[in-house]
């Protein structure tokens, strides 16, 4: 879990001042992504996180569920109330990140199914 923190507190001491930042998975399952690296206590090395709020559901699952790539709240109905944008920062802020170190991925495109 230290892995990320070192690797950053060791970039950030040989790229002093430039640019960090991090283009994360938005994966606020239970045991998922966030669970597995300490992104808190490496939040101090990083100018900010780019979290991935998008591609929460899509064509790779054929059999559905159809549903927005992006949502930003849940809605009845929806396949894993977790998948959303909110949930997902929910979940950093919740870990200890601060807010001004979280930056909300916008998915500027659609998806459509056939066969669903």
């Amino acid at each position: 879990p230290e892995a990320l923190k070192n690797m950053m507190q060791a970039m950030r001491a040989e790229f002093g001042t430039d640019l960090l930042a991090a283009a994360i998975a938005a994966d606020a399952s239970q045991g998922g992504k966030f669970d597995r690296a300490n992104y808190a206590d490496a939040a101090e090395y990083f100018d900010w996180y780019n979290v991935m709020t998008y591609n929460y559901f899509g064509t790779w699952a054929a059999q559905g569920p159809t549903a927005p790539h992006s949502p930003l709240t849940a809605y009845p109905g929806i396949q894993g109330e977790h998948y959303t944008s909110s949930a997902t920062i929910a979940k950093l802020r919740g870990k200890g990140i601060p807010a001004k170190k979280l930056l909300l991925g916008i998915g500027a495109y659609g998806r459509g199914w056939t066969g669903v």
